[in-house]
């Protein structure tokens, strides 16, 4: 009895911050803008939980879909984080967060620990003034150019920007567009790629995609999770700019500084839950 208790006692701050679920059968005639619209949730959010759909070119009538009951996105903390650093990356405000979760003293975060961060709360400093916005907050590790492949240890052009931060971090989308491509690449791992203007757009190495080819996508909207998939030494994002005719852009032209990536977050929105 008494190592049961102790594994209860452990577990117990995972449990209270799960997210109840529910399942929604695909209906004939449903596509998954569709059934966003109809629950009032966010497709990415959607796709959060169900991320093979990401992929998917059909859907079906009759398949599952697993949906949560609130529209929050649940981050997991990792060694070294903050609430403060957390906040940042989010784009979003740290006292909401802590009021959110009822974070009495936030130097208290645990390894393991779940946030939910309410998907209203996620972007309310992004910077959409700007024609391209960073897609995440985090450390510049690579630029634009030629360098020595930090995995092949030859010269190689690198055709992006890296930018690392943790995992399960969101991704915004920089601009406003429609996505073209959601796929699984040997060297980019999970991308998702998005065409405004007379640009490509590229966001790499992610964990999970949260959106779905065909898509419209607002400049801050969340498009997918920080991860090391493909050829990568660590979590972060590759992020590219391609003309239409397949010919990079070094993306730092393009971007702000970063200390315009974060913008004053309007009062009103302070309260939580």
């Amino acid at each position: 009895m008494k190592t049961r208790l102790i594994l209860l006692f452990l577990f117990f701050p995972l449990l209270i911050f799960s997210i109840k679920t529910y399942t929604y059968t695909i209906q004939s005639g449903d596509s998954l803008e569709k059934i966003a619209f109809k629950l009032n949730i966010p497709l990415s959010i959607i796709i959060d939980y169900n991320p093979e759909y990401a992929y998917r070119k059909y859907i079906y009538a009759g398949e599952k879909l697993i949906i949560p009951e609130k529209p929050v996105y649940v981050y997991s903390v990792k060694s070294g984080d903050s609430l403060s650093y957390i906040a940042k990356t989010f784009f979003s405000d740290a006292s909401l967060i802590a009021e959110y979760n009822n974070i009495q003293n936030p130097n208290l975060l645990y390894i393991g620990q779940k946030l939910e961060i309410p998907y209203e709360y996620i972007g309310l400093s992004f910077n959409r003034n700007v024609a391209v916005s960073w897609p995440v907050w985090g450390e510049l590790t690579s630029l634009y150019g030629w360098r020595i492949h930090p995995i092949y240890h030859d010269r190689r052009f690198h055709s992006g920007i890296d930018i690392a931060l943790s995992e399960g971090l969101p991704i915004l989308s920089a601009v406003t567009g429609k996505v073209v491509e959601v796929k699984k690449d040997r060297g980019y791992g999970i991308y998702v790629k998005i065409k405004a203007g007379s640009h490509y757009y590229i966001f790499a190495h992610m964990s999970k995609a949260l959106a779905v080819p065909g898509e419209i996508v607002k400049k801050g909207e969340l498009i997918g999770r920080v991860g090391s998939t493909g050829i990568s030494t660590g979590p972060h994002v590759h992020f590219e700019v391609r003309t239409l005719a397949d010919k990079s852009v070094d993306p730092m032209g393009l971007l702000p500084g970063f200390k315009y990536a974060h913008v004053p977050i309007e009062k009103h929105y302070m309260g939580g839950n």
